[in-house]
C-alpha cells in the first residue's frame, strides 16, 4: 500500500500548535483559571439552591391594629419591606397593601430560622365585622405567596382612612374637677350658631357639616396615636337646634378628660356614598329612627345605660308593666306605644333594676301629645308597678307616681305640663301619705330641642339633689308612665349618660 508522506511544511505547523496548546493548559493550571472556572459552577449551584420560604399565623386584629406572626423557614433573610399582603373578603374584594405598610416588631429584616410579630402602620385599620369580613390573606415576598385563612371566630376587615380627610378634634375641660370615667361627650357640628348653654358643645362650622352625610353614615371617630384606637360613636341624628341644623354625636371616652386639661381625638370624613355603619359597627352607630333599622344601634357601647323602644315585639328584659291597663301596651317599628290609661291611675312601664341617678342624666326621647291637661306624666322618677322591685313602698295614683324612700317620709315624681307648643317638667317632693300631701316645686328640669311632636327630656339629677329634700344618696327605677291625657305617648328611646363636670360640657375645636 502506498502512503502519502507529510510535508515538512505541515509537521512544523502542527508542532507549532501542539506546543502553544501544550503550554497554553500549562499557563491556565499555573494560574488557577480552572479553579476559577470551578468555583464560577459552585456559585451558581449556591445561587440556585437559595430558597424563599415563610409562613404566615395567627392573624388577628386588637385595638384596631392588625397582627401576624411571621416565620422564615428559607435559607435568605425577608425584607419586609419589598413584601405584599393581598386581603380577600367574603364577597370577592381584594384589598392590596405593600410592605412600606408593615412594621415587625424585630425589624424589617427577618433572619433565617427566625419568628416575628408583624403589623400593619400607616392610617390602616382593622375592625371586627360579621357582614363584610376578611376571608384569606396572601403574604408575597421574592415571587413567592403564602396564603392564611382567617378563622371564622376572628371575623374583621380593613379600613384606610387617609390624612386628607382626618379633622383633629380637641375638647377642653376647662372645670377644676375631671369628667367621670367613662365620660360621654356630645359634638355637634353646626351651620350657624344655635346657642345653645354651656351643657352641650358645638362648633359652628357650615363646610363641615355640608360634608357630612344627613344620616351621618360617612363620620367616625379614632385616635392613630392610641394604638389606632376606634372610640364609640353614637349619631343621635340631624337635629334643628333653634332654627340651627346640627348633626350630633355622643362620642364614648373611657379615660375622660383631667381637670382643666385637654385631649385630642381625631374625626374621619369619607366621601358621602361611605357608610361606616355598614363597615365599622359596632363602633360606629345610630337609632332606629335616624336609619330605619335597629342593626345599627351601638347606644349600650357608648352610655351608661340604653334602651332603644323601636322594633321591639315584646318588652326588653328588666322592664316591666307598670300600674293599670298593663297589657295595652303595643309595639311598633320606630316605637312603643303606651296608651292613656281608662282610669284616674297611671299606666306605663318601669325598669326592674335600679340606678344610681346622682352625677348622670336621664335622657328620654318621646312624643308629646298635644293637650291641655296639666298634670300629664310622661316620666317618673322611681315607680314599681305591683310588686315593688327594690322593696320600697310604691303609690299609682291620679296626682303622679311616688315613691317613698326606704319607707320613709320622702317622695318624688316628675310631672310634664303641656300647653300648645311649649311645656316643662316639674319635680314634686312630698310624703308617701299621698292624698293628703301638698307638694312642693323643686327648679324647673331643662330641656332641649322642644318640638310639637318630638322632644328630648333632660334630668339633672344632681341639680335636682341640691335643690330638695330628697336624700342625699338613692338607687331607683326609670318609669315612664302618664295619667289620663286621652292621648298615648310614643317612647322611642331612653338612655343614662355621665353628668359634665359643673354641668359644663367640654368645649370643642376642630382643626
Amino acid at each position: 500500500m502506498y502512503i502519502r508522506s507529510i510535508s515538512p511544511i505541515i509537521a512544523t505547523i502542527l508542532i507549532i500548535v501542539i506546543t502553544v496548546a501544550i503550554a497554553g493548559i500549562f499557563y491556565a493550571f499555573t494560574s488557577g483559571l480552572f479553579g476559577s472556572l470551578t468555583q464560577s459552577s459552585s456559585q451558581q449551584i449556591q445561587q440556585q439552591s437559595q430558597v424563599t420560604s415563610f409562613e404566615i399565623n395567627n392573624v388577628y386584629c386588637s385595638n384596631n391594629i392588625l397582627y401576624f406572626n411571621i416565620y422564615n423557614n428559607g435559607n435568605i433573610p425577608i425584607n419586609i419591606n419589598n413584601s405584599q399582603i393581598i386581603f380577600t373578603d367574603n364577597n370577592g374584594n381584594t384589598i392590596s397593601i405593600n410592605g412600606s405598610n408593615i412594621a415587625c416588631n424585630n425589624g424589617n429584616i427577618i433572619p433565617t430560622g427566625s419568628n416575628s410579630l408583624c403589623y400593619i402602620i400607616n392610617n390602616y385599620f382593622c375592625y371586627y365585622s360579621y357582614t363584610n369580613y376578611i376571608k384569606s390573606i396572601n403574604f408575597v415576598y421574592n415571587g413567592v405567596s403564602y396564603s392564611y385563612n382567617i378563622p371564622n371566630n376572628k371575623n374583621f376587615n380593613i379600613i384606610y382612612l387617609p390624612n386628607s380627610n382626618t379633622y383633629q378634634v380637641t375638647l377642653y375641660n376647662t372645670q377644676n374637677i375631671p369628667t367621670p370615667q367613662p365620660f360621654q361627650q356630645d359634638i355637634a357640628i353646626c351651620n350657624g350658631n344655635p346657642n345653645l348653654p354651656s351643657s352641650f358643645a358645638y362648633v359652628n362650622n357650615p363646610i363641615l357639616f355640608n360634608q357630612i352625610n344627613p344620616d351621618g353614615q360617612n363620620v367616625l371617630f379614632f385616635n392613630p396615636n392610641n394604638n389606632q384606637l376606634f372610640y364609640y360613636s353614637w349619631y343621635e341624628g340631624q337635629e334643628d337646634l333653634n332654627g340651627t341644623y346640627c348633626d350630633v354625636w355622643w362620642i364614648n371616652l373611657p379615660n375622660g378628660i383631667h381637670a382643666n386639661n385637654n385631649i385630642t381625638i381625631y374625626m374621619y370624613v369619607g366621601n358621602s356614598s361611605d357608610n361606616y355603619y355598614l363597615l365599622c359597627y359596632p363602633y360606629v352607630g345610630s337609632p332606629i329612627q335616624v336609619l330605619g333599622t335597629s342593626q345599627y344601634d351601638n347606644g349600650k357601647d357608648v352610655f351608661n345605660y340604653y334602651q332603644n323602644f323601636g322594633g321591639l315585639s315584646s318588652l326588653p328584659s328588666n322592664w316591666a308593666y307598670d300600674c293599670n291597663d298593663q297589657y295595652n301596651v303595643s309595639f311598633s317599628t320606630n316605637y312603643t306605644i303606651i296608651p292613656s290609661p281608662t282610669s284616674l291611675y297611671n299606666d306605663g312601664l318601669t325598669t326592674t333594676v335600679n340606678f344610681t341617678m346622682q352625677n348622670d342624666i336621664l335622657e328620654i326621647y318621646a312624643s308629646v301629645p298635644t293637650t291641655n291637661k296639666l298634670g300629664w306624666d310622661v316620666i317618673d322618677l322611681g315607680a314599681g308597678g305591683t310588686t315593688p322591685p327594690i322593696g320600697n313602698d310604691y303609690y299609682c295614683y291620679y296626682g303622679g307616681l311616688v315613691v317613698a324612700f326606704n319607707n320613709s317620709n320622702y317622695g318624688a315624681a316628675f310631672s310634664y305640663t303641656n300647653s300648645g307648643n311649649s311645656g316643662q317638667f316639674y319635680l314634686y317632693v312630698g310624703n308617701s301619705n299621698v292624698g293628703s300631701t301638698t307638694y312642693n316645686y323643686a327648679p324647673t328640669i331643662y330641656e332641649i330641642g322642644f318640638s310639637s311632636s318630638h322632644t328630648y327630656f333632660l334630668v339633672n339629677y344632681t341639680q335636682i339633689l341640691s335643690a330638695t329634700t330628697i336624700p342625699g344618696s338613692f338607687s331607683l327605677p326609670i318609669t315612664v308612665a302618664q295619667q289620663w291625657s286621652g292621648n298615648s305617648i310614643y317612647l322611642f328611646w331612653i338612655l343614662l349618660r355621665s353628668l359634665p363636670p359643673n354641668d359644663v360640657m367640654p368645649s370643642i375645636y376642630i382643626s
